[in-house]
């Protein structure tokens, strides 16, 4: 060490006496400031206790802390002491401050109330020890305060968007982790953020839950997988990480057990389950149940899941190719008028219109008519056309042979939709090509389970688009096989029939060059084909053009015509020698 560097020596109450004596008030020592008059308030009482003599000496020095920060004498006692031992590796506890203040700890009792009202505005934080007890520390932004020299006011949080009040929860979860608060004042705080907006959609669905009225510990657990879903996109998290949200006071083997057997609140609200994906269930795991994860987080911009953004079964607008359709007259006006609600620049409005007036947001539409009539070329167009993607289901793969998988199937299909509303921004359309497969009759008393397990199965189709707040397209060509449920869900019912026969000879002009006007006008009268037998012919000419390196005749085309629809068979009665 330096042999010149001057030796700081503590100031004690004597020399803090002495300056009082030769008459220099305490604003003249020192620049008038918070952290001045809280420094020597604090070594005033250290040295002589808190009484009516310590208040009239400094009384100055109160009166300006009192101003600064809305507080009384007592007050500004107790944070004095709380902000000298206010550090990263120390807090004061109520013995600390009985000794400070130079009374027992049961005079010390009467004080708790001031420590409360430092709490209540923010200025000291309250914490506990794993025994319970309570400990001090001065807020970041009371430090701040003092550190600026500036009025303190409490902080707002009155509101606050659903993204604002995510971001205070961080802070609350990191607070926590580093031992800053304790588990009282973590819930004490969060509550306090969602009581204080209740205009948030988020708040609306936490008081609608039911959550407030589990103890405080399962609150925290809740919050947490919220917090954890929203700020890193965790969907689950393990049990050993959610057991140091428990109350020490609390079984933390209890809350397993129930969970393990599926009997918690929790788990019969319906806002979590074990984690895993798909039918594997993971039981060292908690996660937000679907419908949390569904519509608990609307008004916030949530991680975009890969696996659901680059879904295998989702065709994208831009990779569809254009393809002219044709009409007969009546089925026209119904897909224009089909058109205009898709286009984004009216679907958004009628959609909040729909809201404002209390009725459903979702479309279900259903496309129906014979084979080959463009039932799936429309929903393909209008989807291109309107800019929005498709997610295309295929039904085969949903009527499982396991029993339970069908099921966990339909209800995988609409999860991935609605995240796929979420992270695209036009709302892409629910694709369900061959629909009579799944949503046929319901059966009465069934005993088989495959029967039970296909009723089951349209139960939640239906409740799925009962809920629905996007766009369902179905085909099928068999609508009469429709249980009148679906039906009824169905907002929209377009019948694709036939084209006429003015259509018919402008889909062979569009699809075949080279022929005169007279012979498509021939070709769509003598055919009643649809646009897909049509197509079939297109495609054979074509061939045959490619191998012969000739344009078929129309002779020829009316040979492939002639070919495309199955001879009658006529079954012989008798005997044949």
């Amino acid at each position: 060490m330096s042999e010149n560097r001057p030796i700081r020596r503590r100031r004690t109450m004597r020399d803090f006496e002495m300056n009082m004596d030769a008459g220099m008030e305490p604003r003249d020592l020192e620049t008038m400031s918070v952290a001045a008059c809280l420094n020597r308030i604090m070594i005033k009482v250290r040295c002589q206790n808190y009484n009516d003599e310590t208040v009239e000496t400094l009384k100055g020095d109160f009166t300006y802390v009192g101003e600064k920060f809305g507080i009384c004498p007592e007050e500004a006692a107790l944070l004095s002491y709380v902000l000298e031992k206010s550090n990263d590796f120390c807090r004061c506890d109520d013995g600390d401050l009985a000794n400070f203040l130079g009374c027992t700890n049961i005079e010390f009792i009467s004080f708790r109330k001031y420590l409360q009202s430092l709490a209540q505005k923010r200025i000291v934080r309250i914490g506990r020890t794993r025994g319970g007890d309570a400990t001090y520390q001065v807020m970041p932004e009371a430090c701040e305060a003092i550190v600026n020299d500036t009025s303190f006011s409490e902080k707002s949080f009155v509101g606050l968007t659903t993204e604002d009040m995510f971001s205070e929860f961080r802070k609350l979860f990191i607070s926590f982790r580093n031992d800053e608060i304790g588990k009282d004042i973590l819930i004490s705080d969060l509550n306090m953020l969602i009581d204080a907006n209740p205009q948030n959609d988020f708040c609306q669905k936490v008081f609608e839950c039911g959550i407030r009225q589990c103890s405080e510990s399962e609150q925290r657990i809740f919050l947490c997988l919220c917090h954890h879903y929203v700020s890193w996109g965790d969907k689950e998290m393990e049990f050993r990480h959610l057991g140091n949200l428990i109350s020490d006071k609390e079984d933390e083997q209890r809350f397993y057990r129930f969970f393990q057997a599926e009997k918690h609140p929790f788990q019969k609200k319906g806002l979590v389950r074990f984690g895993g994906k798909d039918s594997l269930m993971d039981k060292t795991t908690a996660a937000l149940a679907d419908r949390v994860r569904d519509t608990f987080f609307s008004e916030v911009e949530l991680f975009c899941d890969e696996a659901t953004a680059s879904h295998s079964d989702v065709v994208s607008c831009e990779n569809i190719r254009e393809k002219e359709m044709f009409y007969n007259a009546p089925e026209q006006e119904q897909v224009e008028r089909l058109e205009s609600l898709l286009e984004d620049s009216h679907f958004n409005g009628i959609q909040e219109r729909l809201d404002e007036m209390g009725l459903r947001k979702g479309f279900n539409i259903i496309l129906y008519g014979g084979p080959g009539t463009g039932k799936t070329e429309t929903t393909l167009q209008l989807a291109r056309k309107t800019g929005r993607d498709v997610f295309a289901i295929d039904v085969s793969k949903i009527k499982s042979k396991w029993v339970g998988e069908s099921e966990k199937a339909v209800k995988g299909i609409f999860k991935i939709y609605r995240d796929l509303c979420k992270s695209k921004e036009k709302m892409p359309i629910l694709f369900f090509n061959e629909a009579d497969a799944i949503f046929g009759k319901r059966m009465e008393n069934v005993e088989s389970s495959s029967a039970q397990m296909l009723n089951t199965l349209q139960n939640i189709l239906l409740q799925e688009m009962e809920n629905l707040d996007g766009i369902l397209i179905c085909t099928t060509n068999l609508h009469g096989n429709l249980d009148p449920a679906f039906e009824r869900r169905f907002i929209y019912k377009v019948e694709l029939e036939k084209p006429g026969e003015e259509v018919r000879s402008k889909i062979w002009a569009s699809m075949m060059k080279g022929y005169t006007q007279e012979e498509y006008a021939r070709l769509g009268r003598k055919y009643p084909f649809s646009g897909g037998q049509i197509e079939n012919v297109v495609r054979k000419s074509t061939v045959d053009y490619i191998l012969t390196g000739n344009r078929p005749a129309i002779e020829d085309v009316y040979k492939f015509c002639d070919q495309e629809v199955f001879k009658s068979k006529v079954k012989k009665v008798g005997f044949q020698l």
